[in-house]
C-alpha cells in the first residue's frame, strides 16, 4: 500500500503549535494594496496571465518567507486559476517554500566531493551552535538547516549556500563566524562579494526584477569587461552576428542569420 504523501501546510500547522505561534487564519488576504498593484504590474508584462505564476508566488513569499495556502488561493484568484495548478507550480522548485523558513536558510552541500572534504563537519557544526538538525527552524525563525545536492562548485569543497549565495572552502569556524555575524545583525558577503539578504528581501526582488535580469546586472562587470550591455539582456543571451555558429557539441552548431 502506497503510503501518501506528507501534506505540507498540514506540517506547517503542527510546526507552529510546536513553535508556540498561532495559527495563521487562512482566510485573510495575504496581498495588501501596494502587493496587490505590484502584481498586476507583473501580470502585464505577460501575454498570458497564468506565465506570471512564479513571479507572483516570490511575492507571495516576500510577505512572510513562504507561501501560505491563502496565498496560494489569492495568486491563483489573481491569475485566473485552480489552487490546485498554482500548487503544481509552486510544488515543482524548491525554492518556493510551503513551510516556515527562517531569514537565512544555510544549505551545505552533501554530494560526494564536499563530503569527503568536510561537509558533514559543517552540518555538524551547525547543528550544535543553533540546536537544530538538518530541515529544522530555530525557535526565533532565523536560520533554517538543509543538506543540498551538488551546488554545481566542486572546485571549492567545502561549498554551502546562505540563501542562495555561494561559500567556497568553508570550514566550520567560518561558517560559524558567517552565523554569528547574522544572528547580530552584522554583515556577510558571498564568494561573490554580495552581501547576504533575507529570505523575504530576496524574494521580492525575484518577483519584482527578476533572477535573470540580477544576475546579468550582477555579472555584467566580469564577463564583458566593462562592456555596457542594454539593461534587459543578461551576459550570455546577446544576439549573435549573422554567419556565426551557435550551440551543441561537435556537428551539432548551425548557423546564425544570412
Amino acid at each position: 500500500m502506497t503510503t501518501p504523501a506528507p501534506n505540507p501546510y498540514e506540517q506547517n500547522r503542527v510546526q507552529r503549535e510546536q513553535q508556540g505561534r498561532a495559527p495563521r487564519d487562512e482566510r485573510e488576504r495575504v496581498f495588501d494594496d501596494e502587493l496587490r498593484a505590484k502584481a498586476a504590474e507583473i501580470v502585464a508584462k505577460y501575454p498570458n496571465p497564468r506565465s506570471a505564476v512564479l513571479p507572483l508566488l516570490f511575492l507571495a513569499q516576500s510577505v512572510e518567507g513562504y507561501v501560505t495556502e491563502a496565498g496560494m488561493r489569492e495568486v491563483a484568484e489573481i491569475l485566473g486559476q485552480t489552487p490546485a495548478s498554482v500548487l503544481a507550480a509552486g510544488s515543482f522548485y524548491s525554492m518556493i517554500k510551503k513551510v516556515p523558513q527562517g531569514d537565512y536558510l544555510i544549505s551545505v552541500c552533501r554530494n560526494i566531493s564536499c563530503t569527503h572534504m568536510g561537509g558533514r563537519k559543517l552540518v555538524a557544526a551547525v547543528e550544535e551552535r543553533l540546536g537544530i538538525a538538518d530541515g529544522e527552524t530555530t525557535a526565533d525563525g532565523k536560520f533554517t538547516l538543509e543538506t543540498a545536492e551538488c551546488l554545481a562548485t566542486c572546485d571549492g569543497a567545502p561549498t554551502m549556500q546562505i540563501n542562495y549565495e555561494d561559500f567556497y572552502n568553508v570550514t566550520p569556524e567560518s561558517l560559524i563566524e558567517a552565523v554569528d555575524r547574522l544572528e547580530s545583525g552584522q554583515e556577510v558577503k558571498s564568494k561573490r562579494e554580495e552581501p547576504v539578504r533575507t529570505a523575504r528581501e530576496i524574494a521580492y526582488e525575484t518577483a519584482v526584477v527578476g533572477i535573470y535580469k540580477k544576475m546579468g546586472e550582477d555579472m555584467q562587470t566580469r564577463t564583458t569587461g566593462g562592456e555596457v550591455l542594454p539593461p534587459d539582456m543578461a551576459p550570455g543571451f546577446r544576439p549573435r552576428e549573422p554567419g556565426t555558429i551557435e550551440g551543441g557539441g561537435p556537428g551539432e552548431g548551425r548557423v546564425s542569420g544570412g
